[in-house]
Parts: structure tokens; sequence; C-alpha cells
């Protein structure tokens, strides 16, 4: 299954020692079939970029992919800018066909919506069509209607409920997304809360959301479909 990060601080960082923490995470983490997160990686960073009238300013993200190992890239992270926010996406591709797609490398951005997800679902029968090619793509078209007229914590509580009535089995379903500069999370899974959990660390100055545990971070375990802002 695939990891991800994300991360929101009150003061600038520079993203590079958070992802190479994260990619030695990667290198090494496993899920319980062997597979790994060796299918690419991509990172979402939020921008400020000042408008017209130098008096408002405007939300964006630049987005960063690559089909290598994020462990294999490394000589690339003292590039990425500092920035308030920014999320992170190691990919392990569920099928032969779908390796090798730039495309298919998350994070996903629409407007100023991020998007990261990681998970297996198994006989998902959906009444009507959902736009996207891959798995991950569909959960996001999912969400982004539900997001139309809802905060992120309930579209995200909306998706989970239309997911678990749709499909014979969730095996692991996290989501992170990033909204109005507001993280909100979903935890997902059918048994094996040891790989599938998914960890938040949260303070006044930094908050943290990881498949998995990095660094000395006062860490907090989300509880099966659990959903939460930060």
């Amino acid at each position: 299954m695939c990891r991800f990060l994300l991360i929101k601080s009150r003061r600038k960082l520079k993203p590079e020692r958070f992802l190479s923490d994260f990619a030695l995470m990667c290198q090494k983490s496993h899920a319980p079939d062997g597979d790994w997160q060796g299918d690419g990686w991509g990172i979402a960073i939020k921008i400020q970029k000042s408008s017209r009238s130098n008096r408002d300013k405007n939300q964006n993200w630049e987005v960063y992919k690559s089909l290598n190992p994020i462990w294999k890239d490394q000589k690339q992270f003292s590039y990425f800018s500092e920035a308030n926010l920014f999320v992170v996406h190691a990919r392990s591709a569920g099928f032969p066909q779908h390796k090798g797609n730039l495309g298919y490398n998350q994070p996903y951005v629409a407007g100023s919506v991020c998007f990261v997800f990681n998970g297996m679902l198994h006989g998902v029968r959906l009444p009507g069509p959902v736009e996207g090619e891959i798995g991950a793509q569909k959960v996001f078209s999912l969400l982004r209607r539900e997001l139309k007229n809802n905060t992120g914590e309930d579209a995200l509580r909306i998706l989970d409920k239309t997911l678990l009535a749709h499909s014979q089995k969730i095996e692991g379903m996290n989501i992170g997304l990033i909204k109005d500069n507001k993280i909100s999370i979903l935890c997902e899974y059918a048994d094996n809360a040891s790989y599938f959990s998914l960890f938040y660390s949260s303070n006044t100055g930094l908050t943290l959301v990881c498949s998995e545990r990095l660094g000395n971070y006062q860490w907090k375990t989300m509880k099966k479909s659990e959903v939460r802002t930060l």
C-alpha cells in the first residue's frame, strides 16, 4: 500500500529534512504481502502568489512528481521551496498495468484542494459512473462531489459510508485532504491495524499526519473508521 505525509506549520519549513525521513521509511516499509512503495512519488507545496493589486494573495499548489522510488531521488529534496503546508505521497501500484504512468502519481490537486490516498478496495460496485482511470482517481472524484456542499470532514464521512456500502471489502482506505488550509483525515480498514492505521501529531505550531511514525513527535493513532480535522 502507498504511504503519505502531510505537514502544516505556523512557520515556513524546508521540506528536505522531512522528505529524507519519509524516504527512508518508505524504503524499509513493506505491506503484509511484501509490496513496497517504489512506483514513484510526488509532492505538493502550498505557495502564495500576490495578485495584481498586491493586496490580496492567491493560494496555489506547486506539484512535482517522479517515477523513481523516492529514496533514489534524494538529490531533488534540497530544491523544494520552504512552505507552511506540503503533502508527500509514495506510490505502490496495485496492478502491473498501472505502473510507469506519471499521471497516476499523487498528490492530486483540484483548485485549492489537495488529496492523497492509500488503500485497497475489493468488489466496488457504485450505482453510477465515476470519473477516473484507477481507484485513487475515482475516490478523488467521489470526494470532490461531496466537497461541493460539505466541509472536508463531513465529505470524508459521507465518502466512507458510501464506499463501505458498495464494496465487498475495504482492506485499507486512508485519505489525507487539504481544503481551505485545513487538514482532514480518514482512517478505514478491515483488519491488521498495525499496518493500516494512520498517525497524527498536532500542537500549536506543527501538525503532521503520516502512514507510519516518523521522528520524535508525540504521535497519536487513529481508530478504525475515524475522521478528524486538524
